[in-house]
C-alpha cells in the first residue's frame, strides 16, 4: 500500500471494512438461498452441509484473503468502481487520494481484454 496521511489511512481501514461487510453480505445472501432450498425439501441436510462447507472454502475464504491482504487502498478503490461502496458516500479527501487507483480500475473495467487484470497493482508515476 502507498504511503498516506494518518487520516486517510484511518478512512481506508474504515471503508475497507465496509466493503468487506457488503461483499460478504452478498455472498451470504447466495448461501441463504441454499437454506431455502433445504427448507423446501429439495435437498437434504447433508447436501446443505456440503454447500455450507463449499462456501467457507470458496467465497468466504477468498473475500477474507482479499480484504486481509493489507492493500486497503486497492480494495476500497475496487469497491468504489464496482459499485459496492457508493462513490457519493466517500469523503472527498479519500477519493482524491485514491484517484490514480480508481482511474486504473475504471480503465480496466472499460477495456478488460486490453488492460491488466483488475487485481494487478497500477504502476506508480516515476
Amino acid at each position: 500500500m502507498r504511503e498516506y496521511p494518518k487520516r486517510v489511512r484511518r478512512l481506508l481501514r474504515e471503508y475497507a471494512a465496509q466493503a468487506y461487510e457488503a461483499e460478504l453480505g452478498l455472498a451470504l445472501a447466495d448461501l441463504e438461498q441454499q437454506f431455502a432450498i433445504w427448507r423446501s425439501g429439495q435437498i437434504g441436510a447433508g447436501e446443505l452441509s456440503d454447500r455450507v462447507y463449499a462456501f467457507t472454502r470458496g467465497p468466504a475464504r477468498e473475500l477474507w484473503g482479499r480484504y486481509s491482504a493489507n492493500i486497503d487502498d486497492m480494495q476500497v478503490a475496487h469497491a468504489i468502481v464496482a459499485g459496492i461502496l457508493p462513490r457519493d458516500a466517500i469523503p472527498a479527501e479519500l477519493l482524491g487520494a485514491l484517484q490514480p487507483i480508481i482511474a486504473f480500475y475504471e480503465q480496466s473495467q472499460a477495456a478488460p481484454d486490453q488492460g491488466e487484470a483488475l487485481d494487478a497493482r497500477p504502476r506508480e508515476a516515476e
